[in-house]
Parts: C-alpha cells; structure tokens; sequence
C-alpha cells in the first residue's frame, strides 16, 4: 500500500529505533502489529502524515506484510521507502497559503498598510517582509483577542440571562429534545466544515507537491 511518511530531517527513525532511512530501503518490526503501540506508521493522505510529522523530510513509502487501517494512519510490519526529498521548504509556502485563506479577518484588527504587509509575507516569502509582518499580525492578533474576549463576556451574560430565563419557564420534554437536535446538528455541521477544509488542504497540498516535486507524484500510481 503506497502512502505518505514524514522522518527528521537526519532521516532516521525516532523513538530510539535511529534505523536509517534510505531510498530502496525496507525496515521491519517483530510482533503483533498495532497503531500506536507496535509498527510502521504512515498515512494515505499526505495532510494526515504531517499530523504526525516528527520533521519536514517527506518519503512516498510501500507498506507491507501485516497491515493495520485507521481512521488517519496505517499501520505494518514493513515499510519501504520508494522516493523523498526535504519539504521544507514546500511545507512553509504551504503554511503561508493556508494563512492567506482567511487573511481577511484581520483586517478589522489592524492598519491597512499591515495588512498589505503581512500579505506580502505570505504571497512572498521575501525575508525582508518576515520581522515587520510578524510584529503587524501579533498585535493584530492582540487586537482580535481582546475583541472576541469582550464579545465572549458579552455573550456569557446573555446567555446566562437567558439560561435563567429558560429554567424558570420549565424545562419541559421537548425544550430538552429541542436542545439536543440542535447540539447534534451543530456537532455535524461543524465535523462537515473540518473535514471539507481538511480535505481542501491535503488538495493544495498535493498540488504543490505535485509541482516541487513531480518524481514522487509519479510513482504514487
């Protein structure tokens, strides 16, 4: 099963294995084979792999032998490694897409020519933006802070007022049955809007790989 693998950078394992990893290679463990417990882990999305990154060096991987499948990682007695490359800098034009994707809401939180120079950043890359845009996004971020802080105990007073409200009308039956399928749908809609962003990420971020690097696109088919 090909999937996605992320080593240091000295491209060795971690937990005191320190096996070398290298391409053409093939690395086995004994014993029952268990996510989390005992194995060799990867994932078949290259954005559930860089949950569990332990460094930026990215390997397109075959596992083998007793294979265990999990919701976001898969689990085997072997794994060999087909092709890699550092990603670093792949994953931090990465991170500066995936910031430009809301850039716009803290536009309220600071000055117009902050703003324009944390998007510079992010569009960029240039050295020369990074000290001034993070100085401009952290106060911006100071800024959205104590807004929403004031918001929240803005909306804990109402919501106090109108959880007294509520009680002493009686909680009846169907205010309770109400008040569930309201949490049911707002838990659903909510594991909908992740896993659609999830998913648009580990897009982007196979385009870019795709692009960086095309040798190990190719041999994921």
């Amino acid at each position: 099963m090909k999937a996605f693998y992320f080593s240091k950078l000295d491209k060795k394992l971690s937990y005191g294995d320190n096996r070398v990893i290298k391409t053409g290679v093939t690395h086995k463990v004994d014993g029952p084979i268990e996510p989390c417990v005992n194995g060799l882990h990867a994932s078949k999305r290259i954005i559930d792999a860089l949950k569990y990154a332990p460094g930026a060096h990215l390997w397109l991987v075959d596992l083998s032998g007793e294979v265990v499948v999990s919701d976001d990682k898969v689990c085997a007695s072997e794994r060999k490694y087909l092709a890699g490359f550092n990603a670093e800098k792949l994953l931090r034009e990465f991170a500066r897409k995936q910031a430009l994707i809301n850039i716009e809401k803290i536009k309220p939180y600071c000055s117009e020519s902050d703003h324009s120079l944390i998007i510079n950043w992010l569009k960029t890359g240039d050295i020369k933006f990074r000290s001034a845009a993070y100085s401009a996004a952290y106060s911006a971020a100071r800024s959205a802070a104590r807004s929403a802080w004031s918001a929240a105990w803005s909306a804990r007073s109402a919501a106090e007022s109108a959880w007294s409200a509520a009680w002493s009308a009686a909680e009846s039956a169907a205010e309770s049955a109400a008040r569930s399928a309201a949490e049911s749908a707002a838990r659903s809609a909510a594991r909908s809007a992740w896993s659609a962003a999830w998913s648009a990420a580990n897009d982007m971020l196979l385009s870019m790989l795709e692009e960086k690097a095309p040798r190990i696109i190719n041999k994921t088919g």
